[in-house]
């Protein structure tokens, strides 16, 4: 997301005039905020692990959904686009254009410097308010790092932390496991390919 809005105007007329632009847009409160390009890298891990999700739940009745798939976020009223979107039931769309899923199940972002912070921040306190999400996977785009939320049957959340090509990563609503190696195949990371900073512990 921008961090100002370019335009204001309400949800039916959002949907209606982004079906006609090039590049795509949030919406929230009325505002229309234009979103960040992606990059090779960011392209090549979602596609890793678009191919890598589909394949562990194959036969199982699931979908795993592009980026080209928007959601509406329940119920802060938040339309975006995850780089990937699992349901494991019926899909429910805002309208009979099937251009806006309401029911997922797991929601997926790759984290790059200029997006980091969005999504650790305000995206995930949007997220954990949809009825249907079980999970948040935050992959990193930069270094071997994949975060995994969660959504216990007590309704709290908790995480787990995957580091280092040699990790795996579990998402335990989805009863499927990732390998780091994986996610990050033909992925060259700047520097060292190690987080430049310390990396929060499972807790916090």
């Amino acid at each position: 997301m921008s961090a100002a809005p370019a335009l204001r105007m309400n949800a039916d007329e959002y949907e209606e005039w982004e079906e006609g632009q090039p590049e795509r847009h949030e919406f929230y409160n009325g505002h229309v905020y234009a979103m960040a390009g992606g990059s090779e890298p960011h392209a090549r891990i979602i596609s890793n692990l678009h191919f890598r999700l589909r394949s562990a739940l194959g036969g199982r009745g699931c979908t795993v959904y592009t980026d080209a798939l928007r959601v509406r976020v329940e119920p802060s009223g938040l339309y975006t686009y995850p780089d990937l979107s699992v349901v494991c039931e019926p899909p429910a769309f805002a309208s009979e254009k099937k251009t806006t899923l309401t029911n997922p199940l797991v929601l997926v972002d790759v984290l790059s410097p200029s997006t980091s912070k969005y999504d650790e921040g305000a995206k995930l306190d949007f997220y954990v308010g949809i009825p249907s999400l079980r999970a948040y996977v935050l992959v990193w785009q930069d270094y071997a790092s994949v975060r995994v939320l969660e959504r216990e049957p007590g309704g709290e959340w908790t995480f787990r932390l995957s580091a280092g090509l040699d990790a795996s990563a579990r998402v335990e609503a989805l009863g499927a496991e990732i390998a780091l190696a994986d996610v990050y195949e033909g992925v060259t990371f700047p520097g060292t390919g190690v987080a430049p900073f310390p990396m929060p512990s499972e807790g916090d």
